[in-house]
């Protein structure tokens, strides 16, 4: 289960990567995405910690909203490689 925030300024990427991710995190895997609109009245620390304060799960992704996945089922990897002894986050480029 997995909490995707994202700080969203321009809807086209939004909808691009929304798509992309049901298209790619993996069937059946359990997640939400929680959009926080922000056309620049706060910093992206700020927008994340709003989406933070608005998620289900306990696993938290912050993501760019131009991004794109390219590797199938990288959900259950992700929450997977998060249930290692002593990780508590992961980042990537």
């Amino acid at each position: 289960m997995l909490s995707i925030i994202i700080s969203s300024y321009k809807d086209h990427f939004f909808e691009a990567v929304s798509k992309n991710i049901a298209e790619t995190i993996g069937e059946n895997f359990l997640y939400e995405i929680i959009k926080i609109d922000n056309h620049g009245q706060f910093g992206l620390c700020r927008a994340y910690n709003l989406g933070a304060d608005k998620s289900q799960y306990e696993n938290l992704l912050f993501l760019h909203e131009d991004t794109l996945f390219h590797t199938d089922n990288w959900g259950k990897i992700l929450t997977e490689n998060l249930q290692t002894p002593n990780a508590g986050v992961i980042a990537m480029a």
